[in-house]
């Protein structure tokens, strides 16, 4: 995480806003694993106007890795205040696919967890990394054999 070199004026601010900011509601359903998640817009929803009350706004940008490593996105997300001052961080994705969909796809997901991350908000993780391998199936548990102590009745 990086700062401006003051944040007397953002953070009391930040503290103002996160005691308005609720949680992001999960209004969006992943089909492939039959599960409910918080979209970017919910997220979004859930922190704009608080922030923005409290002379707050965010800013998003992404980037190629500088270091010519693996392919993928950084996403840095900015939050600045009226005064001049600012928190910022920045995430990594690899690309799951070096096409358009595959930019969007880890654009949205950064942008959604970075800007969740940042202002500590909580979305169940129900559509990333714990969901990536299908739910697991209760093992059908074969029936017991009734115990014969060798009396027919």
């Amino acid at each position: 995480m990086k700062t401006s070199e003051q944040i007397d004026k953002i953070a009391p601010a930040l503290l103002a806003a996160q005691k308005e900011i609720n949680n992001a509601s999960k209004d969006a359903k992943n089909p492939h694993f039959r599960s409910s998640y918080a979209s970017l817009g919910s997220v979004i929803e859930a922190v704009k106007e608080p922030l923005n009350k409290h002379g707050i706004s965010v800013l998003q940008s992404l980037s190629a890795p500088s270091d010519g490593g693996a392919s993928g996105l950084h996403l840095c997300t900015r939050l600045l205040h009226t005064s001049g001052q600012w928190i910022e961080d920045t995430a990594f994705s690899p690309l799951p696919k070096a096409d358009p969909q595959g930019v969007g796809s880890a654009t949205t997901y950064l942008r959604r967890y970075s800007l969740a991350a940042l202002l500590s908000i909580t979305q169940e993780d129900d559509d990333g990394n714990g969901a990536s391998q299908p739910a697991a199936k209760p093992a059908v548990k074969p029936a017991s054999k009734p115990v014969s102590n060798g009396d027919p009745f």
